[in-house]
């Protein structure tokens, strides 16, 4: 099960390269740190304020655990769906801040290069939290839920 989800996440990780570069882009230019550190860290912070360190810990290893309990599981299916939203908000939260840049940075002689950088991190933030959610949020959401399905239909 470990191997098929790491799979998949590389699959998804050359499906996305791939479109970049098919589309006569590079992949430097989806490298924005600010962006990153914004949609990375926010939902971080926020899930160590508000989850103990071993319960994240355990979101991200139970639904590979195959001794993973019915309460493991939950607790992972539920991590999981809090994450996915702290990252629409710390997506929403880096457009804002790229568009309050560009209206506040904008002037007519250099306006055109800031206007760009800024409406990169509007978009970048939106595509980090995408990312996310496909390589992670999503799929152990899924195989955790899919475990407690399996439990209970054995139990059944």
């Amino acid at each position: 099960m470990r191997t098929k989800y790491f799979f998949s996440a590389v699959m998804v990780l050359a499906v996305l390269a791939g479109a970049i570069l098919v589309s006569g882009g590079h992949l430097m230019i989806v490298l924005d740190p600010y962006s990153m550190i914004l949609v990375l860290g926010l939902p971080f912070i926020i899930a160590f304020g508000s989850w103990p360190l071993r319960d994240i810990c355990r979101a991200f290893s139970a639904p590979f655990d195959p001794s993973a309990d019915g309460k493991d599981l939950r607790k992972a299916a539920e991590f999981f769906e809090s994450f996915r939203s702290w990252l629409a908000v710390s997506a929403a939260t880096g457009a804002m801040t790229g568009l309050l840049l560009m209206l506040a940075l904008f002037d007519l002689d250099n306006g055109l290069a800031r206007l760009g950088s800024n409406l990169a991190v509007m978009l970048l933030s939106v595509f980090y939290a995408l990312v996310l959610n496909l390589l992670f949020v999503l799929p152990l959401g899924a195989l955790a839920r899919r475990r407690l399905l399996d439990m209970q239909a054995t139990r059944n």
